[in-house]
């Protein structure tokens, strides 16, 4: 098919889903160790553990998603702009849009500090407009591209952390759920 011809190799696809997989799973387990403490309470570790489980089976089913996102651009995107830098161009856009996405959930924690103008459609738009650009400049200026590039070959090592325990908690929640 076309489409195929329009996606990257594997060997640069491996490094964009590490920045995606290290940003998630870091953040979701930052959280669970927070929530931790009061789940003790109530929970046996068993319950903690299946849990766990279920964090995990979502984080990869989101990291996936999440990568979907620069597989896209790099389809739609003429070859030049996306593909021929997806490894720089796809973790500076995974890197910058979930820190956007971990930005605004800081901030709506609360009802009561609800930050309307966080959610104004300009602002949305202007952030928007800012990953954009910072994305495509950081495939055209060396020194950031090179980082950038280290960076993301680096974290494909924490992808034989992350990934053994998502399918072994695949393997504890598809019985529960089916």
């Amino acid at each position: 098919m076309a489409i195929f011809n329009h996606l990257p190799s594997f060997r640069q696809i491996t490094p964009v889903y590490a920045v995606c997989v290290i940003m998630i799973y870091t953040w979701t387990t930052l959280w669970f160790f927070w929530s931790l403490p009061s789940w003790l309470f109530y929970l046996n570790l068993g319950e903690v553990i299946v849990l766990y489980a279920y964090i995990s089976v979502i984080n990869l089913l989101e990291s996936l998603l999440v990568l979907c996102v620069p597989l896209g651009l790099s389809v739609v995107l003429p070859q030049k702009w996306f593909r021929d830098s997806f490894v720089s161009r796809g973790a500076s856009l995974v890197i910058l849009g979930l820190g956007y996405a971990m930005f605004l959930a800081l901030q709506l924690r609360t009802s009561e500090a609800y930050p309307g103008a966080l959610l104004k459609v300009w602002s949305i738009a202007l952030a928007v407009g800012a990953i954009f650009l910072l994305v495509f400049m950081a495939g055209k200026t060396p020194l950031v591209k090179k980082v950038i590039e280290v960076i993301a070959q680096q974290a494909t090592i924490l992808l034989f952390v992350y990934l053994p325990i998502s399918l072994i908690s695949l393997f504890i929640v598809l019985p529960r759920v089916l």
